[in-house]
């Protein structure tokens, strides 16, 4: 069967033009995501959860045709066509390229007060304490402390542990007002090369170094409204309201 995807973000591309086969790492209701021996990673799913720079977007039909014949570990073909299942092709000639630019400083105010507005709660007895946070966020302004995010890397379950999103969370707060000496940047790049957390994780919070997110976080900074806060928090079982959680401690941190 052949198939075409809707969309297909820049960075996706490009690591399909350099590698031409990768390996089904993971597979979900809305997506699966293939890596190369670097592990790199690409998400090929549905559009539930947003755009992503590493993305390649395709229909409901198609990813529950996919996910049929689909195992992981299976060995996929890449090339400028498309990605070469045994089972099926999923074609790229029609697909919008999605070109992601890095967030650029601006106002938080708005941001703030719209963050606000929502319940936090849930972890005052949790690793993420607002103590706890605040203290690492006092850590990251300084260079001359420790490096604070190692609390937070691979703290968690699940393919993006709730630490790494709150990490992702922080950073995009960084990027829209910078804070965060580039000392503790670079030690967090280095230590991620340590695989100390899953390797989706590393991905997300590699181009968040780089002022790079998803398009669930990127809508917040562009019309800042109660929806847009929403539509983040509907991301994944709790990935959603984790970023947001590190979105919230920064933005009241500052």
């Amino acid at each position: 069967m052949i198939f075409q995807a809707s969309a297909v973000g820049s960075i996706a591309l490009d690591l399909l033009n350099k590698h031409n086969h990768m390996r089904v790492h993971s597979i979900f209701n809305n997506g699966f995501n293939i890596v190369n021996d670097s592990n790199d990673l690409i998400f090929v799913g549905t559009n539930k959860n947003g755009y992503f720079p590493f993305g390649i977007t395709i229909d409901k039909n198609t990813m529950h045709y996919a996910k049929e014949y689909l195992s992981v570990g299976d060995t996929v073909k890449n090339n400028r066509r498309g990605i070469d299942h045994k089972d099926f092709m999923i074609m790229l000639n029609q697909a919008d390229i999605v070109k992601y630019e890095k967030v650029q400083p601006q106002p938080v105010d708005a941001l703030t007060a719209v963050v606000n507005e929502f319940d936090f709660d849930k972890y005052t007895d949790s690793d993420f304490y607002p103590r706890k946070m605040r203290e690492i966020l006092d850590s990251l302004s300084d260079e001359t402390k420790p490096f604070p995010l190692k609390y937070l890397v691979g703290r968690g379950s699940g393919l993006t542990p709730s630490g790494d999103d709150m990490i992702t969370g922080i950073l995009y707060v960084d990027a829209l007002s910078p804070f965060v000496s580039e000392k503790h940047k670079k030690t967090l790049s280095n230590y991620l090369n340590e695989t100390v957390t899953t390797i989706v994780s590393e991905n997300f919070i590699k181009l968040a170094l780089n002022g790079i997110f998803s398009s669930k976080i990127t809508d917040l900074g562009k019309e800042v409204s109660k929806e847009a806060v929403e539509e983040l928090l509907a991301l994944g079982s709790s990935s959603g309201h984790d970023t947001l959680y590190g979105i919230y401690q920064t933005l009241n941190w500052r």
